[in-house]
């Protein structure tokens, strides 16, 4: 059986447009949307990484300027180039990360870690396991490994949702690592029927693109920006 996909599904409709965290970030100013934009910024330290590698840059040299351009963005007054008409937070962070990367060229002096600025937390754990994919541009490779990142978020957070309901086994089996082949191997080793794995499944799929929408919504400032994503996404993923 194939691994969580829900990309080819229609979205239900939302009322209400709720409060991001880039929302947070564009409208609360700076004292009240440094936590948001923090967690925003975690959350795209792997892209900006592969974005770096993929002009050329080594991975510790790509450390280096994505932690110093980090610092200057959680700078006091950083805010300010935060503007409701930049749209997508990724859009915003990649344009920004780029200022930063020729104002440093211009200096010819990378800004180093430990300055006493304001940093990223990023797990020490997690910082060796950073692989940046390899792409045909550095734009190309942020936009990929954002993808990978967001489905990968999506998919843990089901994967705690379901284990903590006692079905942790039913998820990995069908759209886990260790999913089966098919709804009727997934149903022996279940010891359930095929009827009911399906139906399993598919609430799964449906979990997976709410979930899905929940990472996006909180980088973009409309719900028609969150369906222009979920298609983009989609597209990233194919190719």
């Amino acid at each position: 059986m194939h691994s969580v996909s829900a990309l080819g599904h229609d979205a239900e409709p939302n009322s209400r447009f709720p409060e991001t965290r880039w929302s947070m970030v564009l409208y609360a100013g700076a004292d009240g949307a440094m936590q948001a934009l923090n967690e925003l910024c975690q959350l795209y330290w792997r892209p900006l990484q592969a974005y770096c590698c993929g002009l050329g840059r080594s991975p510790a040299d790509a450390e280096d300027l994505t932690q110093a351009f980090f610092a200057k963005l959680l700078g006091r007054g950083a805010l300010r180039m935060a503007d409701p008409q930049r749209g997508k937070f990724r859009t915003f962070l990649l344009t920004s990360f780029k200022n930063h990367l020729m104002d440093e060229h211009r200096r010819s002096q990378a800004q180093k870690r430990g300055s006493g600025s304001m940093t990223v937390s990023l797990d020490a754990d997690e910082a060796e396991q950073l692989h940046p994919v390899v792409e045909s541009s550095p734009e190309r490779a942020f936009d990929r490994q954002w993808a990978e990142d967001v489905v990968s978020r999506a998919t843990q957070a089901l994967r705690q949702e379901y284990t903590a309901a006692g079905k942790g086994q039913w998820f990995e089996k069908v759209a886990g690592s260790q999913a089966a082949s098919s709804y009727i191997e997934a149903a022996k080793e279940l010891a359930s029927t095929e009827e009911a794995v399906k139906s399993f499944a598919l609430r799964v799929r449906k979990r997976f693109r709410a979930q899905l929408e929940r990472e996006i919504a909180d980088t973009v400032s409309t719900p028609e920006e969150v369906a222009d994503e979920m298609t983009y996404l989609a597209s990233l993923l194919r190719g």
